[in-house]
């Protein structure tokens, strides 16, 4: 039997195991700061969808002050019926693929940071604004507007 005392985390053996325990703890501790636990709770995504893919997109999630940054590590899909973001299996301990129909989306608008442009989405009901960058963003743009079209009809 082990006396918990006398662990030393400093010693080789409890690298691993404590470096497992912080990685787990901050992918937790950031998926419910950026409202990714949230959504998923909402969205859940059940399988893979068809439509254009987009691997290795950067974006952030959150409140507009303190989003959460996700840099290359989303996988995107989008298709006439909605959205779906993944995130990278290393990052994905409480942290499940989402899937957002265009139905519950709000808004989604083109902003600007510095030189570089993206795709701010609000989703209905939902505190979490989602911003992709980069082509994704641009096709976010293209689908939205799609859809509003075809509801103005």
């Amino acid at each position: 039997m082990t006396d918990f005392a006398s662990i030393d985390p400093s010693e080789p053996q409890w690298f691993l195991p404590t470096f497992a325990l912080m990685w787990l703890s901050i992918s937790a501790l950031l998926s419910l700061l950026s409202g990714w636990r949230a959504l998923a709770s909402q969205f859940p995504a059940s399988d893979s969808i068809q439509g254009d893919h987009f691997r290795f997109v950067s974006g952030s999630m959150g409140i507009p002050f303190f989003p959460v940054n996700y840099g290359n590590c989303l996988f995107v899909t989008v298709n006439e019926e909605g959205f779906r973001v993944a995130i990278l299996f290393l990052f994905r301990f409480l942290t499940p693929p989402l899937f957002i129909p265009w139905l519950q989306v709000e808004s989604v608008t083109e902003k600007r940071f510095l030189f570089m442009r993206y795709a701010a989405i609000r989703i209905r009901g939902s505190w979490p604004i989602v911003s992709l960058y980069g082509k994704a963003g641009t096709r976010m743009l293209e689908g939205y507007a799609k859809v509003s079209d075809m509801r103005a009809l």
